[in-house]
């Protein structure tokens, strides 16, 4: 099937879009409910390969500054939030679970089910102040993503500014033979910390961790490994310090 779990990392929902689509009509959701597992699948595909298409759109358009008006942080925010309200209905988890006790399945539609329902899970949220802050945490990212966008970037080589990308700037570091044009170019790279930390970078690490928080995790970070592992960090670190421990005699010269 199309349908792949995704990993949260791209983040956050748009209020407002959430308010309109976590309020869909009662025919609609009855709809959902009688279908078959094949057509319940099908039709989540379909919605969500659109939905998802609209938002990847606006996510490179913005990403990459193009120059279209089309693309833009507002259109952005909005196709992720219709997007992340599409996963977060709870009818839709609902669905799928009822239909998960049929029997007859398919090991594709039995797969396929299981998959739905993890990242239905991932998305829904009871808390609503998870959800504000989650919303919030979208505002800032958005507003900042629009900020770095417009930043100049290079590096001053000779007593001349160079503007260069960032691939470029990492490229003249690897290939260039003057240390001082290196140094130039890593010096460029370092700026782009103090510009995001000065564009709210700070204020969506606490707005992220305050939406963590709400719905009982440690930080951010804990609540994108357990949606995407299954485990804490807690979990995480312990397997990594043991595969550090169980590595260290290679690295004894």
């Amino acid at each position: 099937c199309r349908f792949r779990v995704r990993r949260c990392m791209r983040l956050p929902t748009c209020r407002l879009a959430v308010n309109a689509l976590l309020t869909s009509s009662t025919a609609m959701k009855r709809s959902i409910a009688t279908m078959s597992a094949g057509g319940f699948i099908a039709d989540i595909n379909t919605k969500y390969e659109s939905l998802h298409r609209d938002f990847e759109e606006q996510f490179w358009g913005t990403k990459m500054a193009l120059s279209d008006p089309k693309f833009s942080v507002s259109e952005l925010t909005r196709t992720k939030g219709e997007m992340e309200a599409f996963l977060a209905d709870e009818s839709k988890l609902a669905t799928t679970r009822e239909l998960l006790k049929e029997e007859g399945l398919s090991a594709d539609e039995s797969k396929t089910l299981n998959m739905l329902e993890r990242t239905f899970g991932c998305y829904i949220m009871e808390s609503a102040e998870a959800r504000t802050l989650r919303a919030d945490a979208t505002a800032i990212e958005g507003k900042l993503e629009s900020s770095r966008n417009t930043m100049t970037l290079g590096a001053t080589i000779d007593g001349k500014f160079e503007e260069m990308s960032s691939v470029g700037l990492r490229n003249k570091m690897r290939t260039d033979s003057s240390e001082d044009v290196r140094k130039a170019c890593w010096q460029g790279l370092r700026s782009i910390g103090d510009f995001v930390t000065a564009e709210g970078f700070v204020e969506l690490v606490r707005a992220r961790n305050r939406m963590a928080k709400a719905l009982g995790y440690v930080d951010y970070y804990d609540y994108k490994v357990t949606q995407a592992e299954g485990f804490g960090k807690a979990a995480l670190f312990e397997i990594l310090d043991t595969l550090e421990r169980g590595t260290r005699p290679l690295m004894v010269e």
